[in-house]
């Protein structure tokens, strides 16, 4: 890439990330696309980050650089702001400190996104531990047409396009009056670009895997019930971000089966971690039964049948799950 072409911004927040920061700037570091900037910002980290980003810094002193540290520690939400608030590039790429990039990452996504005149690109990602053994799920969508607006939103709703930030190239002005809520304790990245497709973004994309998702054991060990059960603030927000679009009875019963299955999932995953039942019992509020015989078709008879539970009998669903999950009263 030619040093005069359009300048990506690559936004990096970092605590104590030690064990892995340096490959995650070495990645960038590696790029094919030549005109890129790293703005980090560390959030009072503890162990020995900020030293590896001064001697990295001090080695590849030619690349273009902002490194804020904050004075007390604000949370991913706010650091994300931060970075964005000191971005000076056109586009703008996010890359979590425990993970790395493939060397064409950037290149891969520019040429995706400039090609059809998008203004956000999608590549696929590797999901693997710190030994570059594959764990965990991928997202392997995706598509020969541009998803824009409408599209986009219920493309998210389905599962298809990810709420992700890091496999994604973003033009600079789509987060123009819009931040990420430094209120909420997850799912802030997916109501951003939730808020990017109602306001008419468009996305394409790309069939290869550029980003490594780097999958940790504390990382899929420390989720509480309590931030599962924070989900259905997420939903309830959703809702009200995307009320506007659901117009038709197609896009009412695509709401419905969206809602189903986040319902469902929040209930299992509860009681998985450890819920009370004085946690979950509420749940059955969120459930509406009127569309389950309209998505007999597209949703399997067992997952109906356990929202069917939630609502009418979420003691005997409750006891079930504990009893398939082996967990003692």
């Amino acid at each position: 890439m030619e040093k005069n072409s359009s300048l990506v911004s690559i936004l990096i927040p970092v605590y104590n990330s030690e064990q892995y920061l340096r490959k995650a700037l070495q990645s960038v570091a590696d790029q094919t696309y030549s005109n890129v900037e790293i703005v980090i910002v560390d959030d009072c980290s503890k162990d020995s980050s900020r030293q590896i980003v001064t001697t990295f810094f001090a080695e590849y002193e030619h690349i273009q650089h902002k490194v804020i540290n904050n004075k007390v520690n604000q949370g991913v939400s706010f650091g994300r702001n931060t970075l964005i608030d000191n971005a000076s590039g056109e586009f703008i790429c996010f890359l979590d400190s425990d993970d790395y990039l493939e060397p064409d990452f950037v290149s891969y996504l520019f040429e995706i996104m400039t090609k059809n005149n998008t203004s956000m690109g999608q590549c696929l990602y590797f999901s693997e531990n710190s030994s570059g053994i594959s764990a965990g799920k991928t997202n392997d969508f995706t598509s020969g047409t541009i998803l824009q607006g409408k599209n986009a939103v219920f493309s998210m709703l389905e599962g298809k396009v990810t709420g992700y930030l890091w496999h994604k190239i973003f033009k600079r002005d789509l987060f123009d009056g819009i931040r990420f809520d430094t209120t909420l304790a997850v799912f802030e990245d997916y109501e951003v670009i939730m808020k990017m497709f109602v306001n008419g973004a468009s996305i394409s994309f790309g069939n290869e895997r550029k980003y490594h998702y780097i999958q940790h054991a504390s990382s899929l060990t420390k989720q509480s019930y309590l931030k599962i059960l924070n989900r259905l603030e997420y939903l309830n927000r959703t809702k009200v971000l995307v009320s506007p679009l659901i117009i038709s009875e197609s896009d009412k019963e695509k709401w419905a089966k969206h809602s189903y299955l986040v319902i469902l999932m929040v209930f299992i995953n509860a009681v998985r971690y450890g819920a009370p039942l004085k946690d979950v019992i509420d749940i059955r509020r969120s459930v509406d039964l009127s569309y389950v015989p309209k998505l007999l078709k597209s949703v399997s008879l067992k997952k109906l049948s356990a929202i069917s539970l939630i609502k009418i009998s979420p003691y005997l669903f409750y006891f079930m799950l504990k009893t398939a999950f082996k967990i003692k009263s």
